[in-house]
């Protein structure tokens, strides 16, 4: 819908002609609707069997995707393969800011380090309260806030863009029905 309605005398359908699409435009709800039959001159030219090379085509093998052997199905079926659940509760989230993560670690060596670990074990409750107390604040502003201690902002996916309201007589909708139509313009 990027440049507003379409009137149906240019959209690629047939149509009435002369006093029936007059009466067709007195009868219907949305005059500037089309009737969705396409022309047939300019719908699918060249016909999708058409083309003389599609019988002689060879199916291209690629391996190692073509190859059944060491290619299970359980590992192409993508439409099972659904997204896996996985929660942070306040224990874990404590261990991060205490232990630090892969990237930045701040584990001790040794056996220091396994004192440290056991203190986040899943069956031991660690409330994050207790722990945003005792950590230091380059950590607090590093991590969890910005450098200088301001929120965090997430990042606008919408830069470059502007939107206007499309006016006048575009569908069956009044102005009072909340449905609007917009364009979009790239700034």
């Amino acid at each position: 819908m990027s440049g507003g309605p379409v009137p149906v005398w240019q959209k690629y359908t047939t149509g009435s002609r002369g006093i029936w699409e007059k009466i067709r435009q007195l009868l219907v709800l949305v005059p500037n609707r089309s009737t969705g039959n396409p022309l047939v001159a300019l719908y699918r030219e060249p016909p999708p069997g058409a083309d003389p090379n599609a019988k002689s085509y060879k199916d291209a093998v690629t391996i190692p995707a073509g190859d059944i052997k060491q290619n299970n199905y359980f590992k192409r079926d993508h439409r099972r393969n659904y997204p896996r659940i996985s929660s942070f509760d306040q224990t874990k989230i404590s261990g991060l800011l205490t232990l630090g993560s892969k990237q930045a670690s701040r584990v001790l060596i040794g056996n220091e380090g396994y004192k440290q670990l056991a203190v986040f074990d899943k069956d031991k409750h660690v409330y994050l309260s207790s722990v945003l107390k005792q950590v230091p604040d380059t950590v607090v502003n590093g991590q969890i806030l910005g450098s200088n201690g301001e929120p965090v902002v997430a990042p606008s996916l919408n830069k470059g863009y502007s939107w206007d309201l499309v006016k006048g007589d575009h569908g069956m909708y009044t102005d009072e029905y909340p449905c609007r139509l917009f364009n979009t313009y790239k700034a």
